[in-house]
């Protein structure tokens, strides 16, 4: 356990324990730098010496951190403290889904709906970039104020391409959540992380798990034989197309799951409209896969009587059998070298093999002695690189810069031959070089047809979500907007971009009568996702309230059981919070600082040309101060040097009044100017 009060890495004071698991402990802390709480998750003390765990910790920093989606939780920071691994994560303040559910079943299907179309968009960007978290489960999903899921703990996630840790033997994951599949040490593929989707999906509907037993191998066999219980016998009012989406995720043959997340989420959304009603149960193509049966240690079947003779009469026939084989035995091998007369030429032939045989291996000692494995100096800086590199007995080849979005700049992406492989001494080695992400202008997309368009992004790097909504102006298949807007340079690896595509015009309300629902309570997502079911025209109004939380309905207009046409208006009130409450506006404010090359004046002998110098070695110093609400112009927010034209994006936090930026390079301030809301 590390103390409170202790500082992480120079940088992070802990502040709490968060919680303690079977790999390491979680601290609440602050960002001293940036003035922010997060969350450090710290290898265990106990386990720092034993590699597997280290890489699995490695494993899990590396998955996250290239995933940048939100509803997954931001890795911000990976580092070492005195051979101590951290992780700093975005700290979320909220409850994990299981207590959420807890708290509040039965859910209301709309929120059900909202709630798991979030945690499948993430698990479809993961399996976008070939990552299976293989913990799905809801203590791993966490919940904001706001209603916002954030999946965590990759710890036992793998990567496709690492064959080494796809098939395993070992059981990992949470049993109440895991496929058949992976109880049974099978492959686990994405199809394994869907069946955990369904678990979620069905325990977000009933409040609770499908099986329970004594033991984890009792609740897996029910996994792997049993069908899923019914949720329509429990709860009627839950429609067929809905537990469809239960049953076809979590079917015990991979092969009759969902090809993708994606493709889960599309039927997700559309199984409460009307024209599923009518849906019969979903039927596997396919049985369970009764393949495998496993076979507990020292457990042996009780043989009849029969049995037992018939045993014991093949006994008394081997044991003849065997006399009878003893008299007719023939002679081995050596016993006829020996009685051969020319016994010594066959034992000389033998000495010589056996001479030239440790020749032979010796020689090969020799020629290994020669080689030299290849150090590992992934992620080290280029000058520490090279040394490590010359001191092993290798050259320095070519070095290659390119491109990372997950080595920082000047440091090693990887080596030629790779590490570990196993090479003459003297041999060249060639080093590719991180030249930091590359930043990408985003292209404009709108109305342009959806296929095309995401192919556009696809293709430079960009991960794409898709949301359908209804246009009066924007013929269907095509793009009304993009969630990022053109021109904008991003790091295309790290970037999601959403596509809001027409559905073409809304149809036309059918003159049919509805009994309004109680929406009290309601968030604004789920009123306004009513009235679209029920064709009705949503008008919103919002005040103060002090017992009503923020975005959430106070009352409505007609009231509750009141009999409306189809395109009739509802008019609800909802909650802007406690009046007090004060709004935070954030600003990203994007500049660029321009490089200047030092002035050269051979007559100059003064302490100016020794500064000129001194600075064409560092480049220019440049130093950013920022006013808002979290920092004082009177500290420094950056302090750095560049070598070139440098773009910043600074982002401020204002309650109330306006910020300040000021940027000085060199000593000399460069620009100086308000930030307004």
């Amino acid at each position: 356990m590390i103390d409170k009060g202790y500082l992480l890495g120079e940088r992070y004071r802990i502040l709490d324990t968060l919680g303690e698991g079977g790999m390491a402990n979680v601290y609440l802390a602050e960002d001293i730098i940036l003035q922010r709480k997060v969350a450090v998750k710290v290898l265990r003390l106990d386990l720092q010496k034993d590699p597997q765990i280290e890489a699995r910790f490695q494993r899990e920093a590396l998955a996250t951190s290239e995933l940048s989606h939100p509803n997954i939780i931001s890795v911000l920071d990976v580092g070492n403290d005195q051979g101590l691994p951290y992780m700093v994560m975005e700290y979320v303040n909220g409850p994990d889904l299981k207590d959420y559910i807890r708290d509040n079943s039965p859910l209301d299907l709309h929120e059900v709906i909202r709630i798991m179309n979030q945690i499948l968009s993430a698990v479809a960007l993961a399996h976008k970039h070939n990552v299976i978290h293989r913990d799905l489960k809801p203590q791993n999903i966490l919940m904001d104020k706001r209603g916002n899921v954030k999946i965590a703990d990759f710890g036992i996630a793998v990567a496709l391409n690492q064959s080494s840790i796809t098939q395993t033997n070992s059981v990992m994951g949470s049993v109440h959540y895991m496929s058949p599949e992976q109880t049974r040490g099978g492959l686990v593929t994405k199809q394994s992380d869907i069946y955990s989707l369904g678990i979620i999906l069905y325990e977000l509907i009933t409040g609770k798990v499908p099986f329970n037993g004594d033991t984890p191998v009792a609740i897996a066999l029910k996994h792997a034989q049993e069908p899923i219980p019914s949720i329509r016998k429990k709860d009627p009012d839950v429609p067929q197309a809905l537990e469809n989406v239960v049953l076809k995720a979590t079917a015990k043959d991979p092969r009759d799951r969902y090809a993708s997340a994606q493709e889960m989420k599309a039927d997700l959304d559309t199984s409460l409209d009307f024209s599923r009603k009518d849906e019969p149960p979903f039927v596997p193509n396919h049985g369970v896969n009764n393949d495998e049966t496993i076979i507990l240690p020292g457990f042996k079947p009780k043989e009849s009587d029969s049995e037992e003779k018939d045993e014991k009469k093949d006994l008394d026939s081997e044991e003849n059998n065997t006399k009878k084989n003893k008299a007719s035995e023939k002679p081995s091998f050596w016993q006829t070298v020996k009685n051969h007369k020319w016994w010594f030429v066959f034992i000389g032939i033998a000495a010589f093999l056996i001479v030239f045989i440790m020749i032979f291996a010796l020689s090969g000692k020799n020629n290994n002695e020669n080689k030299i494995r290849v150090p590992d100096v992934t992620n080290l800086s280029e000058g520490t690189a090279k040394d490590k590199l010359e001191k092993a007995g290798l050259e320095i080849g070519e070095v290659i810069r390119k491109h990372s979005d997950s080595i920082d700049a000047g440091k090693v992406i990887e080596t030629k031959p790779s590490p570990g492989d196993s090479v003459k001494k003297g041999r060249s080695v060639d080093i590719i070089i991180s030249s930091g992400a590359g930043m990408t202008k985003v292209p404009d997309v709108v109305r342009e047809n959806y296929e095309l368009a995401a192919d556009k992004l696809e293709n430079l790097g960009f991960d794409v979500i898709r949301e359908n909504q209804y246009s009066m102006e924007i013929p269907e298949g095509q793009v009304i907007s993009q969630s990022i807007a053109a021109g904008v340079e991003v790091k295309p690896k790290q970037t999601t971009i959403t596509l809001v595509v027409s559905q073409g015009k809304p149809p036309r309300p059918k003159k049919s009568l509805i009994t309004l629902k109680d929406l009290k309570n309601y968030s604004l997502k789920s009123a306004q996702d009513y009235a679209k079911e029920h064709g009705l025209t949503l008008q919103i109004n919002q005040e103060y309230s002090e017992d009503v939380e923020k975005g959430m309905v106070i009352s409505m207009q007609p009231k509750v059981g009141t009999r409306v046409e189809r395109g009739s208006t509802v008019t609800i009130v909802v909650s802007k919070g406690p009046k007090e409450e004060q709004k935070v506006t954030n600003i990203t404010k994007t500049f660029t600082v321009d490089y200047v090359a030092p002035t050269k004046d051979e007559n100059d002998d003064s302490d100016n040309k020794k500064m000129d110098e001194k600075s064409s070695g560092e480049g220019n110093h440049v130093q950013i101060y920022i006013k808002d609400d979290d920092h004082s112009l009177g500290n420094i927010y950056r302090d750095l040097y560049i070598k070139h034209d440098m773009s910043f994006s600074i982002p401020f936090s204002l309650k109330e009044g306006d910020g300040q930026l000021r940027v000085v390079r060199d000593g000399q301030t460069i620009l100086n100017e308000k930030v307004t809301k």
